[in-house]
């Protein structure tokens, strides 16, 4: 048997020794991270800023703008279980192996943001990938607390993100998945923002308890930064910073709402046709009748 085969093999069963496992999860379980969940291009990246000017642990660093948690281990692990756990949408059919795999980054990412969170005020991460996973999250930390943010699908429909790029191998599977493979770039886009919103939706509906959630649009944050802020600090439970309102008053503006209307009306129209009954249900007007 190859060498480096029988040495990876050994590895992998002495991280998935079922006493690290149990001591692992345990561990977890106890946690409380602060997630911030969206749909990828959904102005999760400001809201990561934001938080991290509260004092959350975020893991947020220049060298990754877009405000995902630096912490190359964890994203890849998140990237590679989004690819093969698409059919994974309820936590009896969660994998034990996959399980195993994701706690064991999540670790990894846990005790180095605990770390860099001497104040105690909170940690946790933004990475979009993580979307696709709520029922590996929620078994993972049951105690977590998530920061929900939907944008519009018109505007998500016109931008590009690894979750409907199929040049991207995630990007590629999800199209695939939802059976959309020859439609244009913006129905695809489309109609990977309405899966994934929905999918969130649908299982902390039926999962996550009222207190654990913060739901708020794009717009909304956009349009009454301060406002929205303040309402999310009180539900983390820690004091608005002076820092915090600075950077949403000199960050955000009504100018960044509906950049659909932007673009080719009638591929706006065919956009909205497709996820119109979501739009609806979250409140957005629709352009057609």
């Amino acid at each position: 048997m190859d060498r480096t085969f029988t040495t990876a093999r050994l590895l992998l069963d002495r991280v998935l020794s079922p006493e690290r496992l149990e001591s692992r999860a345990a561990f977890l379980q106890t946690q409380a991270p602060v997630i911030l969940m969206g749909r990828g291009k959904s102005g999760t990246r400001l809201m990561a800023w934001a938080c991290s000017h509260l004092g959350l642990s975020l893991g947020t660093t220049p060298r990754l703008p877009a405000g995902d948690l630096d912490h190359q281990g964890f994203r890849e692990v998140c990237k590679r279980l989004a690819r093969r756990n698409l059919d994974v949408a309820e936590p009896e059919q969660v994998r034990p192996r996959e399980l195993a795999l994701f706690q064991k980054a999540a670790y990894e990412a846990c005790r180095w943001l605990r770390f860099n969170d001497p104040q105690g005020v909170g940690w946790g991460w933004k990475w979009p990938e993580t979307y696709l996973l709520m029922p590996y999250v929620f078994r993972t930390f049951p105690q977590a607390r998530y920061v929900h943010m939907v944008r519009d699908g018109r505007d998500v429909a016109f931008k590009r993100h690894s979750t409907d790029d199929p040049e991207r191998p995630l990007g590629r599977m999800l199209i695939d998945h939802l059976g959309v493979a020859g439609q244009p770039r913006d129905i695809q886009a489309a109609a990977s923002w309405e899966f994934q919103v929905r999918r969130y939706l649908s299982f902390a509906d039926a999962h996550v308890p009222a207190a654990q959630r913060f739901e708020m649009t794009y717009e909304q944050f956009c349009s009454k930064p301060e406002e929205t802020m303040e309402q999310l600090a009180r539900f983390l439970g820690i004091p608005m910073t002076d820092a915090c309102r600075h950077y949403v008053h000199d960050t955000l503006t009504d100018g960044q709402i509906a950049q659909y209307r932007n673009a080719d009306p009638a591929r706006v129209q065919a956009v909205e046709a497709r996820i119109a009954p979501l739009l609806q249900q979250l409140g957005y007007r629709l352009e057609a009748g």
